[in-house]
């Protein structure tokens, strides 16, 4: 399915340059934090998700705490791809269809493999849809996707607002 995010990009770019401004940088001067920034948000999802967790019993944490991890690496990533310049447009598999935890921890190690292939557009855009199918492994759907990156984005501007 042709996925539209230019809302996403435009809202992104305007905390973006906010950002800049309050803390006098750069995309150039910010963007190996972006990845690093992305890598551990990945990290944080995983965690919540706790797929990997073969030694647990515990549960994975509730879907409000997950889809808010999730919103955080959406942030990072829009961020990664409006400093490289890529399209907001995306083509994205559809399925949404939960998976188990062998097939989640498989998805989220293909992610921090390609962490390092970041600064090569054609590898930001592939991450990009891979994200975005994780986040419809993890039993979300697009809408769910972008109001839970408004409600974080909302939280990140309060935050710029208030001296974060």
């Amino acid at each position: 399915m042709k996925l539209d995010l230019s809302n996403i990009f435009n809202e992104q770019k305007q905390l973006d340059l906010k950002i800049q401004k309050n803390h006098n940088v750069s995309y150039d001067m910010v963007s190996n934090k972006l990845i690093v920034a992305l890598a551990v948000e990945l990290g944080e999802l995983a965690n919540e998700v706790r797929c990997f967790k073969f030694w647990s019993f515990k549960p994975a944490s509730s879907k409000e705490t997950i889809i808010e991890e999730y919103a955080d690496g959406i942030h990072f990533i829009t961020s990664i791809s409006i400093m490289h310049s890529i399209s907001p447009i995306f083509e994205v598999s559809h399925e949404v269809c939960k998976l188990d935890n062998e097939q989640l921890s498989c998805k989220f190690k293909e992610l921090f493999d390609l962490i390092s292939t970041l600064n090569n557009p054609a590898d930001i855009k592939i991450w990009y849809v891979k994200y975005i199918e994780l986040g419809f492994a993890l039993g979300f759907d697009i809408n769910d996707i972008i109001e839970a990156y408004q409600v974080k984005h909302q939280k990140n501007i309060d935050r710029q607002n208030n001296n974060y």
